[in-house]
């Protein structure tokens, strides 16, 4: 019992870390009224293991924490990453739908930090802007990682263990 709680530590230890990594290294792209934040690809893995929610939503904390956002941005931010989720977990059995929540969830929930944490803009424009950007991750690099991955038994076997 105790190895499957430390294996369940490290995987979600492992998702966190890559997340703060893709969102420091591709910070550019990360922060801001335009975001393609490449990290929020590993929303995927939550639709092959519910656990991940906690290892992707810790890793956008972390990233937002040294990424210097403001303090509402990382609780809220992080907060619309965990929802998004677990919705895309309830909605696993399609993927087209599952893939929309990250995209739906943080264009208001950003769009509205954005519009008045920030002071980026209306939030006619920051909302849509999110959402465009989120969107573009999941469908056009998280759809076909998806393909790719769902049928890979050791991929698979990786989160089942």
């Amino acid at each position: 019992m105790n190895n499957m709680i430390l294996k369940d530590f490290l995987k979600q230890s492992m998702i966190a870390a890559i997340y703060v990594v893709l969102v420091y290294v591709l910070r550019f792209a990360s922060f801001g009224l335009i975001q393609f934040r490449v990290a929020e690809v590993l929303m995927i893995l939550i639709i092959f293991d519910k656990k991940s929610i906690i290892g992707v939503t810790l890793g956008c904390f972390v990233a937002n924490l040294v990424g210097g956002a403001i303090l509402i941005d990382i609780i809220f931010g992080s907060m619309a990453t965990g929802i998004a989720g677990i919705l895309m977990y309830v909605t696993r059995k399609n993927i087209f739908v599952s893939l929309i929540w990250p995209a739906v969830i943080n264009g208001i929930i950003i769009g509205l930090i954005l519009t008045y944490g920030y002071l980026a803009g209306p939030f006619y424009i920051t909302a849509p802007s999110v959402f465009i950007g989120e969107a573009v991750i999941l469908y056009a690099l998280g759809l076909p990682i998806y393909l790719s991955l769902k049928d890979n038994q050791h991929f698979i076997e990786f989160f089942k263990s």
